[in-house]
């Protein structure tokens, strides 16, 4: 009777969860759209959603089931989505074009073996490091979700990366505008600092507008070549996450890929290449939609523990790293453009 009892209340605690975070993924997705229609600053529905799902854990209990079976199945497809998203002809231009996507490689780049070499000094797996580094290199939330599950990463520290990432993520959104008129850069110029250090695809974009027109195309390009590099990040973490986590990884490499892993290549080949854009459009919109529950399912084991005890190593990572790679590009700047 007791077992019953117990099954009961775990399918219980799984069905809460899982509406949870449908309910807040809803409930945050609305608020963005609001926000951007009054012209009012937003985080973004994903960040609002990770927010809003933190709160929610630090006052509701068992929610973590549910939370865990929307990210186990429902980010999967995500991914996949996300690559419709991508346009891998970006990772190719000419002029200054060519050079602002040159500078935002290189510097993305350097943030993640910058992430990788501090968390080692300061005892932090490359698992973990690295998926600090994917968020402020590639593209905030979306790239830290998208590597964690090749790199099995455990919740509780992924709601800890994702806090780290946002705070990081506004903070880069503010100072590059302000700190490119202190130092009296082109609108070109800034549009490809901006584009090559800022973290998430919105906020970038936001800041190129502030910038000036010609800023916020840089600004773009760059930004959404920077999302490019999935395509071949993803692989490294599956790599990575499959090789240190089995023994016998060599022994058959390919049954250890996860599905969402060539699926994520094909819909960014097909977005590119084959498909309609109003379809991948949809698909990639789709993505976009869903990355709110699972934000907010993230969110639900984000505890206040969890945070004095890991929290400074990991921001310690992705501050250090992030603050590196603007310099670094500043300097790439300066020299080619």
């Amino acid at each position: 009777m007791s077992e019953t009892s117990g099954m009961h209340s775990q399918k219980g605690d799984l069905d809460r969860g899982i509406t949870l975070s449908l309910f807040l993924g809803t409930m945050a997705y609305l608020i963005d759209g609001w926000l951007q229609s009054s012209d009012i600053f937003s985080l973004g529905s994903g960040t609002l959603a990770f927010i809003l799902g933190g709160v929610c854990a630090q006052f509701f209990t068992g929610i973590q089931n549910g939370g865990d079976w929307v990210i186990k199945k429902i980010l999967p497809i995500t991914i996949i989505c996300l690559g419709f998203g991508l346009d891998l002809t970006l990772l190719f231009g000419d002029g200054e074009g060519r050079i602002g996507l040159m500078i935002g490689i290189t510097s993305a780049f350097f943030c993640l073996v910058s992430s990788v070499l501090i968390g080692r000094l300061l005892g932090i797996t490359t698992e973990l490091s690295l998926a600090v580094g994917c968020g402020g290199a590639i593209c905030g939330n979306s790239a830290v979700v998208s590597v964690s599950s090749p790199l099995r990463i455990r919740q509780s520290f992924l709601a800890l990366i994702l806090a780290t990432i946002n705070i990081l993520g506004v903070i880069t959104f503010i100072a590059i505008p302000i700190f490119s008129t202190i130092l009296g850069l082109e609108e070109t110029s800034a549009g490809i600092w901006a584009g090559s250090t800022i973290h998430a695809v919105p906020q970038a974009i936001s800041a190129g507008e502030a910038i000036g027109e010609e800023g916020m195309i840089m600004a773009t390009t760059v930004k959404l070549s920077r999302v490019g590099l999935l395509v071949l990040v993803i692989p490294l973490c599956a790599l990575i996450g499959g090789s240190t986590a089995r023994e016998d990884y060599w022994k058959n490499p390919l049954s250890k890929i996860p599905y969402f892993l060539p699926g994520f290549i094909l819909a960014a080949i097909l977005a590119t290449w084959l498909m309609p854009e109003e379809y991948s459009e949809q698909l990639s919109g789709l993505a976009k939609i869903s990355l709110a529950p699972i934000m907010a399912s993230i969110g639900f084991f984000l505890s206040m523990e969890g945070i004095g005890r890991e929290g400074t190593r990991i921001f310690a990572i992705g501050a250090i790293s992030s603050v590196a790679m603007i310099f670094f590009s500043l300097i790439m700047i300066y020299l080619f453009v």
